[in-house]
């Protein structure tokens, strides 16, 4: 009798190259805190909470936080850096998340906002 014999015998199969054999509750839980290791998607979240109608545009987002980061650091942002980096890297993490959603160059609260917030919030009480 082989080894697969052996497996098939008490009803498992050995592993398959392509087959996934683990829970990858690790990976989307680590995938959802590197949200929010940078402060330009926690900035972004903080921005929408305080915005009109929980609404703002791409372009008040990117001079805002171009401002921000010109005021309290010595970088000197490129507002157009600034918002090429929001729309091809930040807003779509924070929309694949359902934290954002990102829509004709407006971003407003998704279905995962509150819970983004509570989390900023218990990271930092000053929020």
């Amino acid at each position: 009798m082989t080894s697969d014999d052996e497996d098939e015998q008490h009803g498992t199969k050995p592993f398959r190259e392509g087959r996934q054999h683990f829970d990858d509750s690790a990976v989307v839980i680590s995938e959802r805190a590197k949200l929010w290791t940078n402060p330009r998607r926690q900035h972004v979240v903080l921005q929408v909470l305080a915005a009109p109608n929980r609404e703002m545009s791409l372009k008040a987002l990117a001079q805002n936080i171009r401002d921000h980061i010109d005021e309290f650091s010595d970088q000197d942002p490129d507002y157009d850096d600034v918002r090429q980096t929001l729309r091809r890297r930040h807003l779509p993490r924070l929309a694949k998340h359902d934290v954002v959603r990102f829509e004709d160059n407006t971003i407003c609260p998704g279905p995962e906002f509150g819970a983004a917030v509570e989390q900023l919030v218990r990271n930092d009480p000053r929020i």
